[in-house]
């Protein structure tokens, strides 16, 4: 076999998506959503997007996303394959090989597997995949904590009227965003969630309608859930905070359902919550479960 590595372009994607389906035996997904993780970069300011292609001859054999993001000197490995009639043939390797050298000519040294800020497909990998996993620590990757997916059933409404009303009642507003918030949105997230968050809530924020809820207290947004901003098929929630001064009143509990309610209406059976810290919170109010685990790896490049 003569491998010929190219860059991938979106007229590739209908070859990247049945490689994919074939490598990702677990996942249940459209082209449309793969072209999302692949190609669809919610930062182009922060981040550099390349998908790696395998080619012999005319046939994709594999492929590999890189995620470059130069002013924090930080990389992610993203989606990667190989056609399971190729495999142990080194393909998934020499598109390894390709992805660190340009991240070291980039500067970038510390790399984490496949949790793409905002674009993520998972938030790790589920060890199932274990050719995958066996790939990551083979080449030098570490696994460094666990998070998991929950899964939330939508086989009723919630009914939020009376929560709503009790927290009128003590000055707190709850109504669904607009992009008439977005100077209010920045100085929450620039005080208290950051970058990353901000970006997630205006994703949402542009679903129409937009798929973000707030809480408002003094005409000063003290909690937000979001749903959609990503992985819209699989009815994907969150992120979602509150402030600290905030917690104890319930806010969280009325948001999370005002988003599930979204999911239902728009036909989801069930939701998934990812990446979760507090799972109890979640089993309570809305009947969640542990759907998935994965492992979190990350890998340090030397200078040489």
């Amino acid at each position: 076999m003569k491998i010929e590595i190219v860059t991938a372009e979106p007229q590739d994607l209908s070859a990247l998506y049945g490689d994919a389906c074939r490598a990702f035996r677990l996942d249940t997904f459209s082209i449309n959503l793969l072209e999302e993780k692949l190609f669809r970069n919610p930062s182009p300011d922060l981040d550099d997007y390349r998908v790696m292609l395998a080619r012999d001859g005319e046939n994709v054999v594999g492929f590999m996303q890189t995620i470059t993001r130069t002013s924090e000197s930080k990389g992610w490995l993203g989606l990667f394959a190989t056609v399971p009639m190729h495999a142990r043939q080194k393909i998934a390797s020499t598109l390894f090989e390709e992805a660190k050298k340009a991240w070291r000519d980039a500067d970038i040294h510390h790399i984490e597997a496949l949790a793409m800020p905002g674009n993520y497909f998972t938030p790790g990998l589920d060890p199932r995949y274990t050719t995958a996993l066996c790939f990551l620590e083979h080449h030098g990757f570490e696994r460094f904590s666990d998070c998991v997916n929950l899964i939330a059933p939508l086989d009723r409404e919630f009914d939020t009227a009376d929560d709503e009303k009790r927290l009128r009642n003590i000055g707190v507003t709850v109504r669904r965003a607009s992009h008439k918030d977005d100077q209010l949105l920045d100085d929450f997230f620039n005080e208290q969630f950051g970058a990353a968050w901000r970006l997630e809530a205006a994703l949402a924020c542009d679903q129409d309608p937009p798929a973000l809820h707030l809480a408002l207290e003094n005409d000063r947004i003290i909690a937000f859930s979001a749903h959609s901003s990503q992985n819209r098929e699989w009815g994907f929630f969150g992120p979602m905070g509150t402030t600290p001064a905030a917690r104890g009143k319930s806010i969280g509990r009325v948001l999370l359902r005002r988003c599930l309610n979204d999911l239902r209406a728009a036909g989801h059976r069930t939701s998934i919550i990812p990446w979760v810290g507090p799972i109890g919170f979640y089993a309570k109010h809305v009947n969640a479960r542990v759907d998935r685990v994965f492992w979190r790896y990350r890998l340090t490049l030397d200078r040489d």
